[in-house]
């Protein structure tokens, strides 16, 4: 995988210039921010939402604190196939990451993980500003977005367009070429599949695997994107590959902004809920704890972050910036949560190696 220093010269000079003038000028070098030379490696998707993130938060951190942020992109299953070999070759090069939903509920995962103490004593305002379940001890909930069908009005007779999964699934009514996700998670899809099959929602999960396959089956056909990537899926909607398909909301906010006639489907949508975790083996573990405290004690930044990303802050400080217009492209927003699936993340991570297995099983058939 790359990796992208931004501004890392250019930077050390002025900082080097300033450590002069204010040796000059009698001023303590205990006052200064960290040295341009301090940095952090931070692991995510890539792509647009990889920019916002760091238009909005890492780039105002940097600005603050001196402290280099070196991104690394790729899909999350990489990743985690990344950390296991750099964990094998002793060698450990990263410090943060932005994991999954279910990443901190995982043991084998939270073996990589530093350990943020009780009530996140690491970060005592993920726990104290935070929503329910923003702290957890293995990584702190962010933002809240959303993973959910969307689908091109212009592609659809009248613009009638799919509401929920069952008429995805419908072919018939509502033809097209569809897009699925498939980087290693499937849960998403499964659930999808066994809300198309009538399971009300709110008793999706424990989920009921073969009947979920069984499903799938009938669609496949028809899916003629598997998406692993955010950009590929921005890709596969923006050059009319598909006409319908499953979304981060991030990604669909990003291309309505360019004008594509996207609309969101919540019913049947699940929650993202990205935990950022940092690497007990971590070079610069010390410097993604500043950043985590950092993150927290900004709610400008949390709300401009979120903004942006059409994602909806985990703090009650960030919560306070939005104007209601802003409040209504949010996941949380009453006119949307209605529409999302409980999720057991608990039983996901409990049952990961067996959903997996089973996908990859089913898609080489």
């Amino acid at each position: 995988m790359g990796t992208k220093l931004k501004r890392g010269l250019t930077r050390s000079h002025r900082v080097v210039v300033a450590v002069g003038c204010l040796i000059s000028a009698g001023i303590g070098l205990a006052a200064m921010p960290a040295m341009a030379s301090e940095r952090l490696v931070m692991a995510a998707t890539g792509g647009s939402y990889q920019a916002i993130m760091e238009e909005h938060v890492f780039d105002p951190f940097t600005e603050e604190t001196g402290i280099e942020v070196v991104f690394v992109s790729g899909a999350l299953g990489e990743r985690w196939a990344k950390i296991q070999a750099m964990t094998d070759a002793d060698n450990f090069e990263w410090d943060l990451m932005e994991g999954g939903s279910a990443d901190v509920f995982d043991p084998e995962k939270q073996a990589y993980l530093e350990d943020l103490g009780e009530n996140c004593a690491q970060v005592p305002r993920a726990f104290s500003d935070g929503a329910p379940a923003t702290c957890h001890r293995y990584g702190v909930l962010t933002v809240l977005g959303a993973t959910l069908l969307t689908a091109n009005t212009g592609s659809f007779e009248g613009g009638k367009v799919p509401s929920n999964w069952a008429e995805f699934w419908d072919v018939e009514n509502f033809p097209g070429p569809r897009a699925l996700q498939n980087f290693g998670t499937p849960w998403r899809v499964l659930v999808g599949a066994l809300a198309a099959d009538g399971v009300p929602l709110d008793e999706i999960f424990p989920l009921d695997l073969d009947r979920a396959f069984k499903k799938l089956d009938e669609i496949r056909p028809h899916v003629t994107v598997w998406w692993s990537t955010g950009d590929q899926i921005q890709r596969a909607f923006r050059e009319g590959e598909v006409v319908t398909g499953l979304i981060w909301g991030t990604r669909l906010g990003f291309l309505q902004k360019e004008g594509i006639p996207l609309v969101p489907i919540w019913d049947g949508a699940t929650l993202n809920a990205p935990h950022w975790v940092v690497f007990k083996d971590g070079p610069n573990k010390d410097n993604a704890l500043k950043f985590l405290n950092w993150y927290f004690d900004n709610p400008q930044a949390q709300h401009a972050f979120a903004v942006a990303g059409n994602l909806a802050p985990s703090t009650k400080s960030a919560v306070e910036f939005f104007s209601p217009e802003e409040q209504v492209q949010q996941p949380t927003h009453p006119d949307n949560i209605n529409g999302i699936i409980p999720v057991d993340t608990v039983w996901l991570a409990e049952h990961r190696d067996e959903m997996l297995e089973r996908w990859n099983a089913w898609l080489a058939q």
